[in-house]
């Protein structure tokens, strides 16, 4: 007997293709693109993205942890993989070595200790080394800059592979971040005049892609564009992009309610007039937010239809009013868009009345729903 999946998250790799080939058309001559893949691929299976991406020539990956480039690694992945959150002071080396994984190294404890470790290994270790230019989270401070190259001169051990940068602000182009962008030219400059040439200089983002094209470098990382969604809303009209995750759930069942019901917890929702609600399986332990109560929106039959009430646990009300034929099996388009042409519920949408960013709409559609690829 063949499964009927309750809810499903439908990825769309023909999108993911479509979205790459709209970053690279971004792009400044000479720069490549990194895929950051990380938190499981935005929720969207990182070794099946990656897969797609290494077909398409992407030229690296980027994740968070050790553990995940090894689930690249030991999923088939070639391309060269990052470890953007680097290596801890409890992490061991050679799982790093063993699986050809790149650390990113913003730590001077951290690097004397790679420094070290080094020094027997028959191939040098590729680090990127990260300086926080005004983020004010991960990075050697750029008055670090002088003695990070003494640390690092003559250690044949330790190759320089990629310098690289992070703004704070990437969704509007203002001056904070243009200072950004020359400090981190005076670091680059630094290295250089003392005879490192890295083959990676990154720093822009999704958002920097699009208004710093002075930051481009030699390579861009892109995060939550690959997959549809843009940083900031006024972004939307500067680069197009479709969503790759469609998250559909089947109707369980239907019914009637007279005007004055309330509806679900804390009886939030009352009917103001006979009342046609359909009862969806999936909550917020699925990832769906429950901050959507009485303000999201599900498209059943090709119409908005509104969260009646407060998401439960394992459900979502719909009022689905005026659809006479709505029945138990349809379908119910949570995120993803419609058969008829700008009919859609985008993770930017879902994000902006949750209170959040599309990140964490997609970052939290739970390992519960199935994944299908096409």
């Amino acid at each position: 007997m063949s499964k009927v999946s309750r809810a499903v998250a439908y990825i769309d790799l023909n999108a993911l293709e479509y979205n790459c080939l709209s970053i690279r058309s971004r792009l400044s001559p000479g720069a490549g693109l990194l895929g950051v893949v990380k938190a499981d691929a935005y929720g969207h299976g990182a070794v099946e993205i990656s897969k797609k991406l290494e077909s398409i020539g992407i030229d690296y990956l980027g994740v968070a942890t050790i553990d995940e480039g090894i689930d690249l690694r030991s999923g088939g992945i070639i391309k060269p993989v990052l470890i953007m959150s680097g290596i801890f002071s409890w992490d061991e080396v050679e799982p790093v070595v063993r699986y050809d994984l790149t650390p990113v190294v913003y730590d001077r404890v951290v690097l004397a200790r790679l420094v070290e470790a080094t020094q027997g290994f028959g191939r040098p270790l590729k680090i990127h080394l990260k300086f926080d230019t005004g983020m004010g989270r991960l990075g050697f401070q750029p008055g670090e800059a002088r003695e990070v190259v003494q640390m690092l001169d003559n250690t044949p051990g330790i190759h320089i592979e990629g310098l690289m940068s992070h703004f704070s602000v990437s969704e509007a182009r203002d001056e904070y971040g243009l200072s950004q962008v020359g400090t981190f030219r005076t670091i680059i400059d630094r290295f250089r005049s003392a005879g490192f040439d890295p083959e990676y200089i990154h720093m822009s983002n999704s958002g920097a892609i699009i208004n710093y094209p002075e930051a481009h470098f030699s390579m861009v990382r892109a995060g939550i564009s690959l997959y549809g969604s843009h940083p900031s809303l006024s972004l939307e009209q500067s680069l197009p992009l479709r969503q790759v995750m469609k998250l559909s759930a089947r109707i369980a069942f239907c019914r009637d309610f007279p005007a004055g019901m309330s509806l679900s917890y804390g009886r939030t929702f009352t009917t103001c007039r006979p009342s046609k609600i359909a009862y969806i399986p999936v909550g917020y332990s699925d990832g769906y937010p429950r901050s959507l109560s009485n303000k999201g929106a599900v498209l059943i039959n090709d119409t908005r239809c509104i969260i009646a009430g407060r998401v439960c646990m394992d459900w979502i009300l719909a009022d689905v009013t005026g659809l006479d034929t709505v029945k138990s099996g349809d379908e119910a388009i949570l995120l993803g868009e419609g058969d008829r042409e700008g009919v859609r519920v985008s993770a930017n949408e879902m994000a902006e009345n949750a209170g959040t960013i599309p990140y964490e709409i997609l970052c939290k559609i739970s390992r519960r729903i199935e994944r299908v690829y096409g």
